[in-house]
């Protein structure tokens, strides 16, 4: 579709009389540096920690790479499934991965780790006891997530049309009332109305520009886009930047942040390139 979409505007460029293939190729290319290692992460180190004797004289260092964080669900999801999505992400942020089984499990996995308000996401933590319609004693919710104010929710995914089939409804509203202590705080259902392909998009984006995050680019452009009120195209936003790419890396970062608000979040936004600037955060 992407092909498509990419000879229909080539299509319609020379209709309008621009041929790209006529550009000057640059003499060089310009590339975003990433902002942290390509996987895992650096954390603090402590030499005082140590106690081995002989070790005294070793170079100090402040901080120690410590590799990808493994998945640790509750069960792996299965080898086959029909008409489902089902592999593994890793959240850029806390460098751990995070397993899903279907697509709206995938597309809300991204969504939670994009979002600056969710500290943890778990993925099929352990079965908790409740008796559901079918007999079954126990069930297991899809993901667990730990909020930047301490609130901890249980997710269950589901389509629309397969919650009543599997009794999710009955099983997560039991779930909500019976909670089991220090296990969560609420527990509630994601569809497809929520967890839809553009969110997803959108959401991969964030990740993978906080990747490249640089806070000189942010600063600059959350000063010039303070300047609106109302909407304005990210068009206008980047009017000034030598490197567009600089200043769309920094757009997707500041959307992070919530300094700047996406009119049309239920889209791509590619799609509707539209954004307004948060002048109370």
């Amino acid at each position: 579709m992407t092909r498509i979409r990419q000879t229909i505007r080539y299509m319609k460029e020379l209709e309008s009389g621009y041929d790209r293939t006529l550009d000057p190729i640059p003499s060089e290319t310009l590339f975003l540096q990433p902002s942290g290692p390509g996987s895992g992460r650096f954390l603090p180190f402590h030499a005082h920690e140590v106690y081995d004797e002989g070790l005294e004289d070793l170079v100090s260092r402040s901080t120690v790479w410590r590799p990808t964080e493994e998945p640790t669900p509750s069960r792996w999801y299965p080898a086959r499934t029909k008409g489902h999505a089902r592999g593994t992400m890793v959240n850029s942020k806390t460098r751990k991965a995070i397993t899903f089984s279907s697509t709206y499990e995938r597309n809300l996995a991204y969504m939670m780790c994009a979002s600056r308000h969710v500290v943890l996401v778990e993925d099929q933590p352990s079965a908790v006891p409740i008796r559901q319609e079918d007999g079954t004693i126990q069930h297991t919710v899809d993901y667990r997530t730990t909020m930047a104010t301490g609130t901890v929710i249980v997710v269950g995914v589901r389509p629309t049309d397969l919650i009543d089939k599997d009794g999710l409804d009955y099983a997560i509203g039991t779930l909500d009332m019976n909670l089991p202590h220090g296990f969560a705080d609420g527990a509630t259902i994601i569809t497809e109305k929520e967890a839809t392909d553009a969110r997803c998009w959108n959401a991969t984006s964030i990740l993978r520009a906080l990747k490249h995050s640089v806070e000189a680019d942010n600063e600059r452009l959350r000063e010039y886009a303070s300047k609106f009120h109302g909407t304005v195209h990210i068009r206008d936003l980047l009017a000034g930047w030598e490197i567009p790419a600089y200043g769309r890396n920094a757009v997707w970062c500041l959307i992070h942040d919530e300094i700047l608000e996406t009119v049309r979040p239920d889209l791509k936004l590619v799609d509707a390139p539209f954004v307004r600037f948060n002048h109370a955060n």
